[in-house]
This record gives C-alpha cells, structure tokens and sequence, in this order.
C-alpha cells in the first residue's frame, strides 16, 4: 500500500480509496487518529509533519482536494478540543497531496509550489542646481504611532487573516488619532465621516478600488464589509470566515489586505513622516521568462536522501543516474494567475525502480533547476500515478 513517511495513504480493506495529505508548520508531538463521522479518518504520527486524511468515492483532483482539506481542518480542530493534539497546517493550496481512484487505479497527485522573493536594491538620487551644486536632501523625521506596532505583527505572521486583522488595527488607530469617534457615534458612521475628511490628504482615488459613484463606500464596501467584518465576527447566523477554510475567502481577504496596506502607508507617510522605501519588479518580464525555462525542462524523481547542494551546477551526481525521468509538460489549466505550472506524470511501474521518493527535481539536458525534498518519503511503487510539481 502506499505511504508517506509512516503513515498508510489507504486502508487495507477500502474500496474507492481517496485522501489527502497535508504539511503541518511542525511536526506531531503524538500519534493521534481519530474517525470522522464514521465516514472518514484522520490520522498523524509523532515527530513527522503530514495530516494524512481518509475517505471514500471522490472523481477528481478538485473534489478531492476540497473534501480532503475541509476534513484534515475538522479533524485537527476535534483533537485540539480533545487534548490529542494541537497543530495547524502550512500552505494547504501550494502543498499538498492527492490520490483518487478511477476505473485504471488509484491515482496520486502531488503539488509543489515554489515561490521566488525578488525585489530592487536601494537608490541615491543626488539634486542639484541649474549650476551644479549638490543640494542636501531635507532628512526625514518620522515619528512612532502605535499603529506601526500592528503593521509590524502585520508584517511578521504567515496567518493572512492574521494579518488582516493586525493591518485593520493599525488602519483603525491612524484613523482615529486623527479623526476621533464622537460619543454615541456608530463605528460605520465614523468610518464614513472619517474617510472623507482623510481623502483631503491621502489618496484614495490610488488605491486601485473601483469606486462607481462613491470612493468612500467602495472602500469601505473592500476593507470593512468584505473582509473587516466577517473577520472579526462568527456569530451563528450571520457570514464569516472561519481560519484557513475556503480559497475564495481567503481570496476577497487577500484583495482588501493589499487595499488597506496601502492605505495604512499613505497614512504613515503623510501623517507621521514615515515613509517606506518602495521598488518594484515587472511580474510579466519574470513569469515570461519562467515559463519559457519551464517548456524546455522535465521533472525526475529519485531517492537521494542526502542535502541540498546549491553548488551544483550539472547532472553528474549519481542520483540523476537511476532517477526516473517523467513526462513532462507546461499546463496552462493548472496556472493561478499568471504563475505557470510543469505537470509531470509517471506510473507505478516506471516509479517502482526508486520505490521510496524523496525528491522530485525539476532539470534540463545539462543541469539541475529546482529541487523538492519532501519531508516525508512517499512510497507509490506499482500505483497509478500523477505528480505535479
């Protein structure tokens, strides 16, 4: 049957096996399993990271994908709650693994994202005069605001929706420092009020919301009741957003977070002098010149249980001798966005030569490009397979 690290992927006695497996930010402190609604399993093993979920009868990638995470969060929080076991996963959309069964086999699918931090050094600009002479530049002086300890924390957590609600504050501190909440007034009264006298100074109009008729409404129709309020709300009854749950959630959140940093840094600047060093890079330029590295490599897999080796430079390791070679091929359908996607495709039989993967690497004819080193070896020898990386 196939496992990862020590975890089974499939019960010995299922018929129409599917599940999903996904990376915790630190490994089990226990063993734990538990049944979910007598039709689904969750299982961990002390000191490995994967949340091995269990089930039945799904089609496809997607189905799977989202009956699988939407259990692996239910089944964390019942052995939370139950003293077993408190964890929390990491990245569920850019890493996870999949498996289904279809009329030639059980299929598994596994999905790698790599992300690329790029950004632009510092620039001195020098002025002069029309005759020559260097005029000093007036030196800022920002002062400190309580706001920017929450755009710190902001700043500093992996959580979105923690985020969120820390860049919400410190948008909510700004605000309020300059404009104050009168006695008895409701918050959303506020906000309108308080919004429109900052729009003499802060430009909304920048912020890149689509406004129709009102500028203050649009905004506060992305920040405060798109995500503000089912953020900080989960009364029964009414709309909210539970942590790490739907993509489309976590999605509207994203959207208003990029609205209100903005926002917040206007502020910062205009209001206390601090302002951040800004630059940017032309995404087309970098996913163009992604893609068109991509459609001329190939993904191979191999046991190598050894580290990562940034000096590489060729294929001569002996690792790229006896690891397996799979078809390969840029898929436009599995691209988010603009970011684009190798899909990469093997059998059982053609894996059961490295039987314990370890790395999927992804390389040209003459060296290697990326590398994937799992956290926990995954046995697929003799499955039908499919591996996205």
């Amino acid at each position: 049957m196939p496992r990862l690290g020590t975890i089974p992927l499939v019960a010995s006695d299922t018929v129409a096996a599917a599940g999903a497996a996904f990376t915790l930010l630190s490994p089990a402190s226990s063993d734990a399993f538990l049944s979910l609604d007598g039709s689904a399993e969750i299982e961990v093993k002390e000191g490995q990271r994967p949340a091995v979920v269990r089930f039945t009868n799904s089609a496809d990638a997607n189905t799977t994908f989202e009956r699988g995470h939407r259990l692996a969060q239910q089944g964390l929080d019942l052995l939370s709650v139950l003293g077993k076991q408190d964890a929390a996963i990491q990245d569920a959309e850019d890493e996870h693994l999949l498996w289904w069964t279809e009329p030639s086999g059980l299929v598994l699918r596994l999905v790698s994202t790599s992300v690329f931090k790029l950004g632009v050094g510092s620039v001195t600009a020098i002025v002069r005069d029309k005759e020559g002479n260097v005029i000093p530049p007036t030196p800022a002086r920002p002062r400190h605001h309580i706001a920017f300890r929450y755009y710190r924390l902001a700043q500093a957590t992996d959580d979105l929706f923690d985020a969120y609600r820390n860049m919400y504050l410190a948008f909510e501190a700004l605000l309020s420092s300059r404009y104050p909440m009168d006695k008895g007034e409701r918050e959303i009264v506020w906000l309108r009020r308080a919004l429109g006298a900052a729009a003499t100074t802060v430009q909304l109009n920048s912020l890149g919301v689509v406004s129709g008729d009102d500028l203050v409404e649009a905004l506060l129709d992305t920040i405060y009741r798109d995500a503000r309020l089912p953020l900080f709300h989960a009364k029964e009854g009414r709309d909210y957003f539970a942590p790490q749950d739907s993509v489309a959630d976590q999605a509207a959140v994203s959207r208003a977070l990029a609205v209100l940093t903005g926002l917040v840094l206007q502020m910062a600047q205009m209001w206390y002098e601090a302002r951040r060093a800004r630059g940017g890079v032309f995404l087309g330029w970098v996913y163009g010149n992604i893609r068109a590295q991509l459609a001329e490599c190939a993904v191979v897999a191999n046991s190598y249980n050894g580290p990562f080796d940034a000096a590489e430079r060729d294929l001569s390791h002996p690792r790229f001798r006896t690891a397996v070679r799979l078809a390969s091929r840029l898929a436009p359908e599995l691209e988010r966005g603009r970011e684009p996607a190798l899909f990469a495709t093997a059998n059982g039989r053609e894996l059961s030569s490295v039987k314990l993967v370890r790395r999927l690497e992804v390389v040209t004819s003459e060296y290697p490009v990326m590398t994937q080193i799992l956290d926990s070896e995954l046995e697929c020898a003799m499955v039908s397979s499919d591996l996205r990386s």
